[in-house]
């Protein structure tokens, strides 16, 4: 086997070095321009991956506005006024007609237009099947009946709509006069009754 020579040798490991160099600064190259990737996640793995993260709202309505779809009024939703009176302690369910104009009004702009015409009134509850309203009357309701006095005889009243004394019946042969003065400021104040019932036995009292 000949030897190699001194020349050889030199010209072998100067080859061998400029291919690593050459080499090397492809690879670096490549690498740099080479994008890196996004680690895959297993959303299994993660169960948090797709919670939404409630502190990127406001408020809680931004939060039930992006998530869930607003309630609207109607052509069949349920409007309701619950009348509470104070004079009596009595609650009566009213259900009222949708006006047009209220149809794919919000909760909020109903409110605005509720509270533009009756400041007092208060929005029970809300949702696109019912509506409840609820009002405070300062008299009594319309299911009682008052003993009063009409022009010195003994009256019947009816209570009105807001609150005001109807007269139903006046007792012409019953002059207040004729009953004891405890009675006649009993019926002069105005005697109220709950029923048809009620009013026909205190009315046997004063009335021969």
């Amino acid at each position: 086997m000949k030897k190699m020579s001194l020349a050889s040798i030199i010209s072998l490991i100067i080859g061998v070095t400029v291919v690593g160099i050459i080499s090397g600064y492809y690879i670096g190259f490549r690498n740099a321009n080479q994008k890196p990737q996004p680690p895959i996640v297993n959303v299994k793995d993660n169960p948090d991956s797709e919670r939404i993260d409630e502190s990127n709202f406001d408020d809680e309505d931004d939060f039930e506005a992006g998530l869930i779809k607003e309630a609207t009024i109607g052509p069949n939703t349920i409007l309701e006024y619950l009348n509470y009176y104070s004079e009596c302690d009595h609650q009566i369910v009213e259900e009222i007609e949708l006006d047009k104009h209220m149809i794919n009004m919000t909760k909020k702009i109903f409110e605005e237009y509720i509270k533009g015409m009756h400041p007092k009134w208060e929005i029970e509850s809300f949702s696109h099947e019912k509506i409840v309203i609820k009002i405070d009357r300062n008299h009594l309701c319309q299911n009682h009946f008052i003993i009063g006095e009409k022009d010195g005889k003994i009256a019947v009243y009816i209570v009105g709509k807001n609150g005001e004394w109807i007269i139903e019946k006046i007792f012409s042969d019953s002059p207040l006069s004729l009953l004891k003065q405890v009675d006649q400021e009993k019926i002069e104040n105005g005697i109220i009754t709950n029923s048809k019932e009620e009013l026909d036995s205190i009315l046997e009292n004063y009335i021969s």
